[in-house]
């Protein structure tokens, strides 16, 4: 248990804004090896998020403003550490180029038309959906459902990292040290348990599943689609496939049927 406490510290300080705890840094540990408490780590870097949302709600806030303080929340958290990967792929691989082409234009800081559009449709998307959930299950299963998703999506790109060589020898996610496949799909179980237990008091078996079912649709399409293009995964495409599975999700949660 200490070492799993250990590798979510670890974990939360490369996630997220929270400055890195100095007793888990003792000795060598690769992120890759952490990967595993990414799911863990989401749920934590949610939970401001879910605050926000609920107290927002209270305070008698339309779900439109809460939602879009929640991402607001969300993205402050994780320092938009993901949509930077989202815009950069965006941009990169929106046209037409070759492979080396693209590549160099996912490593410029620069915000082109594709990445402008990727970034204002996912926080426009996300916002709607969350603002739906608390409309129609309330602000305290929306939090919660928040919660979940940022556990699965996290998994979900703990996994895709683990099961396609680096399209980008020598870039961040090579660097640090890509996991072993048994790490990847401990990640991806640990991400799926947490998020249909989540799920299943948030909305119900019904949506939960459906949500389960998009995310895994839209991370395996994902992953087809780099590694043509790309021939792997690169670390701005970890952060991508985390954002597109938390929109599918999200988007599985909000459905009805009524």
């Amino acid at each position: 248990m200490e070492r799993y406490v250990a590798a979510t510290l670890r974990s939360l300080a490369f996630l997220t804004r929270m400055p890195p705890v100095a007793r888990a840094f003792t000795g060598t540990h690769l992120l890759g090896d952490d990967t595993h408490a990414f799911p863990v780590a989401g749920m934590i870097a949610a939970l401001p998020a879910a605050l926000v949302l609920m107290v927002a709600a209270f305070a008698g806030l339309s779900p439109l403003v809460a939602a879009t303080l929640a991402v607001a929340a969300m993205v402050f958290t994780t320092g938009a550490l993901h949509e930077d990967g989202l815009g950069d792929v965006a941009d990169g691989l929106g046209g037409h180029h070759e492979r080396e082409r693209a590549l160099a234009i996912m490593k410029d800081s620069r915000v082109g038309s594709y990445g402008a559009l990727a970034l204002a449709l996912s926080v426009v998307l996300r916002i709607a959906l969350v603002a739906e959930l608390a409309g129609s299950h309330g602000p305290g299963s929306a939090a919660l459902a928040l919660v979940a998703v940022a556990a699965v999506s996290r998994g979900a790109m703990a996994w895709l990292w683990s099961s396609l060589v680096s399209a980008d020898p020598g870039g961040l996610a090579d660097t640090v040290g890509r996991p072993d496949a048994r790490t990847g799909r401990l990640a991806l179980a640990i991400g799926s348990i947490l998020y249909l237990a989540g799920g299943v008091v948030a909305c119900g078996i019904g949506t939960t599943l459906a949500g389960y079912g998009f995310g895994a649709l839209v991370l395996l399409g994902f992953r087809r689609f780099i590694r043509r293009r790309l021939g792997g995964q690169t670390g701005d495409c970890l952060g991508a496939a985390q954002q597109l599975v938390e929109m599918a999700a999200l988007a599985g949660l909000a459905l009805s049927f009524a």
